[in-house]
């Protein structure tokens, strides 16, 4: 059986691409790897950082909505995206964030950092429980590599169908209890029980989807043919260019996409170049 392999991207709204751009890549130090644009929206910008390869499972995306309003996290949504950074860099990022002025809380027993970036979605620096740097560096960096994030190791899903939530992980994706997506890395999808009625709207600093990777486009027919059977709402199965996605909807109407390791943003930039083009595609 074919298995999910970690995260792949986490893909979010924000308001200004200026404000976007300063915050992750000047503040935390990610690298652009790619600017090109919403492939439903063509007008609309679509960002992606991540580590110096764009290696799936560091990847951060964001759609550009200049006239966005603003996220109502009630019901069901996503909430606290998890970075991991090196073991023993706690303090490094806290001075950092001091130096910017950016607001946060630091754990020290969590050994962790809690912060907004300028949209307002929620943001947690935790360090790894293993001395690992990222898989690729990025070079010419202004943060020393054993300072750089790592990857994302958690997302947060609040929702009013805890057990309805867990089921579809377990009968689709056959994720244990705990959700692991990666044993080694801690990957980790935690279910969270929402107490309201209330709907969430999405908006500046929401998160539209989550991307989990799969190797293979086989792989991802095998999950599209499983969501099927077991009655899950199937959206598409379409090329995105840099990978092939499947998008399947939960029991609490979040979109989880399946996306596959390649062939990688290097197929039509190179990887010294990455982020410095603007790439458009046509319909």
């Amino acid at each position: 059986m074919p298995e999910v392999k970690g995260f792949h991207h986490i893909s979010a709204f924000t308001k200004s691409m200026e404000d976007n751009l300063y915050f992750y890549t000047h503040i935390l130090g990610l690298r652009l790897v790619k600017q090109t644009v919403h492939q439903e929206n063509l007008q609309t910008p679509h960002l992606f950082y991540g580590d110096y390869w764009g290696t799936p499972g560091t990847l951060l995306t964001f759609f550009v909505y200049p006239k966005i309003g603003k996220s109502y996290k009630n019901d069901h949504y996503y909430g606290t995206v998890s970075l991991s950074i090196p073991k023993g860099s706690l303090i490094y990022w806290k001075n950092r964030l001091e130096k910017y002025t950016i607001r946060f809380n630091i754990n020290i027993e969590k050994s962790s950092i809690n912060l907004v970036d300028p949209d307002g979605l929620n943001l947690e620096l935790h360090e790894s429980v293993t001395p690992d740097l990222s898989t690729t560096p990025i070079a010419y960096s202004h943060i020393q590599e054993e300072y750089q994030l790592i990857r994302i190791s958690k997302i947060n899903l609040h929702t009013r169908l805890v057990d309805k939530e867990r089921h579809f992980l377990k009968e689709w994706l056959s994720l244990t209890d705990s959700f692991m997506l990666n044993p080694t890395s801690k990957e980790q999808i935690q279910l969270i029980e929402s107490h309201t009625d209330d709907r969430s709207r999405l908006g500046r600093g929401s998160i539209d989807h989550i991307a989990l990777t799969v190797e293979t486009f086989e792989d991802l027919e095998y999950f599209k043919e499983r969501a099927e059977k077991y009655g899950y709402q199937v959206e598409k199965l379409i090329d995105r260019h840099y990978f092939t996605s499947l998008y399947v909807k939960s029991p609490s109407g979040l979109r989880i996409e399946l996306a596959t390791e390649r062939p990688g943003f290097t197929i039509d930039e190179s990887l010294k170049e990455l982020g410095n083009c603007k790439i458009t595609f046509k319909h």
